[in-house]
């Protein structure tokens, strides 16, 4: 499987790198086509990465854009041209110009979206004290679980920067699924880790379809050596001290 991680969608005149068109978001779509999968398939079969074929696309979305409900869930999920979805919410800026509120939010809930955590403020939880790493990820999970009267196992990482003392504090605060951006298929180098590649404005449908075609193309040549001898997991686990 190959998991997509989406940002702000707009109509025209994208803000920033990761702030896409929605003319760009269909053609990625039509890419995409009957590969996409739904986050509850993805979910039931993430722990065997060929369970869908390594063809099978999820998307994500992060940071609670309004774009998640106005555009991917009214225009998409309603008329049934993708499966679903997962949205990444960053708890203080729920209700802040351009993000959901709590209502959509709970909507999309109920409409089968995979609402996860991405921390109280979006900061970088690898330069957090101890105690901020908990409030980020365990109030976060509390108001999320609160507002949707449901258990909350998705966490996302802000700017996809994580460490072990990241991580294992978050398999502490209860996330079992755990998400970064990086290149490649879903599986990342620890069992509850899964990659993303972070959709940017000058990915064209070139760069897309080569993604599709290999996710791991583009991987340096350090990670094909380390891969090839078997040493990828150690030394990720190295450099994520």
């Amino acid at each position: 499987m190959i998991v997509l991680n989406y940002h702000e969608l707009v109509e025209a005149s994208p803000s920033n790198a990761w702030c896409l068109t929605h003319e760009a978001f269909e053609v990625h779509l039509a890419l995409c086509g009957e590969a996409l999968v739904s986050p509850q398939n993805f979910l039931e079969h993430c722990s065997d990465p060929t369970s869908h074929g390594t063809g099978a696309v999820l998307l994500t979305f992060d940071d609670g854009f309004i774009s998640d409900y106005t555009h991917v869930y009214a225009r998409y999920m309603t008329t049934g041209r993708i499966p679903g979805f997962m949205s990444f919410i960053p708890v203080d800026f729920v209700g802040s110009p351009g993000r959901m509120s709590w209502d959509m939010i709970e909507e999309l809930d109920k409409g089968g979206v995979a609402i996860g955590s991405h921390g109280m403020a979006h900061v970088d939880l690898t330069t957090v004290s101890d105690v901020e790493l908990e409030r980020e990820l365990g109030v976060s999970k509390s108001m999320l679980e609160d507002r949707l009267g449901r258990q909350v196992a998705l966490f996302a990482f802000p700017y996809g920067r994580f460490s072990r003392r990241v991580w294992e504090a978050a398999l502490r605060a209860g996330y079992t699924h755990l998400f970064t951006i990086q290149l490649g298929y879903h599986r990342g180098f620890e069992s509850f880790l899964y990659s993303r590649l972070c959709m940017t404005n000058n990915m064209d449908a070139e760069y897309m379809r080569r993604h599709l075609r290999d996710p791991d193309a583009m991987r340096g040549v350090s990670w094909k050596i380390s891969t090839k001898l078997g040493l990828y997991h150690q030394l990720m686990r190295l450099r994520y001290h």
